[in-house]
């Protein structure tokens, strides 16, 4: 069994062509079922394809230059690794960001990815989908208000066929999210999401990651997600029934 703590070192491995037959097998399983996976090993590909082009050696001399044989390859190997010292800061800075997926990604990316592996989790429960239940809707709101510092709104989603259940919080980047679950007579419950956080306000945005569907938007001061095995077109219209309510 493969062990999570490794897999960088083995994408990098896998990407090098290095692994066994039986460990390459395992890994493209765990690939195939993790877009963050997938993702890192584009990066260790593109990364490692800049190298092998910055150390080719048709790209590091000049054929106007007339260099005396004994000097050029002394010259062409110089020049190559400060060629490939500047492609690896350009990947470092470019790389405190996007080296690896979770700094790749927007911190909105990373919050929508974060909400989804919670919400592919959580809606599964039965016995505990929420940590407090509808029926006690006052003390829910006082509790998640506080954690996100915003007056806690419940959407009504009646008239789209859910039913509110209750509530529970999360924790994603350090910050409390309110988690509001809504059951449905098909299907696996939806859940609206707030967490405090600032930014520029911004309209309806749907995203998938996997089986789950998000549609997100923001006002500036709080960003707000609906998510679940739904449509697209589904959580876009519950967005806007809780953006016109919010």
């Amino acid at each position: 069994m493969l062990e999570l703590d490794d897999m960088d070192a083995l994408l990098v491995a896998y990407a090098d062509g290095e692994l066994d037959a039986t460990t390459m097998t395992a890994v493209e399983a765990y690939i195939a079922v993790t877009p963050a996976a997938e993702r890192t090993l584009a990066i260790h590909r593109e990364t490692a394809s800049l190298l092998r082009a910055a150390f080719a050696e048709t790209l590091f001399v000049k054929p106007d230059i007339q260099v005396p044989q004994p000097r050029r390859r002394r010259a062409t190997t110089h020049y190559g690794w400060a060629v490939a010292a500047s492609l690896l800061l350009g990947v470092m800075g470019y790389g405190a960001g996007a080296t690896w997926p979770d700094l790749l990604h927007s911190e909105h990316d990373r919050m929508l990815s974060e909400i989804a592996e919670y919400h592919s989790v959580f809606s599964r429960e039965t016995t505990h989908l929420v940590e407090i239940p509808a029926a006690q809707t006052d003390t829910l709101k006082a509790w998640l208000g506080e954690r996100v510092s915003s007056p806690l709104v419940i959407p009504d989603f009646r008239e789209a066929g859910l039913s509110f259940a209750g509530g529970r919080m999360v924790v994603i980047d350090g910050a409390p999210v309110a988690e509001l679950m809504f059951t449905r007579a098909s299907g696996r419950p939806l859940a609206f999401c707030v967490v405090a956080r600032a930014g520029k306000p911004s309209g309806i945005a749907v995203a998938q990651r996997g089986d789950i569907t998000l549609a997100s938007w923001g006002d500036g001061a709080h960003a707000y997600v609906i998510v679940g095995e739904a449509e697209a077109k589904t959580l876009r219209d519950l967005a806007t029934i809780a953006q016109r309510q919010i």
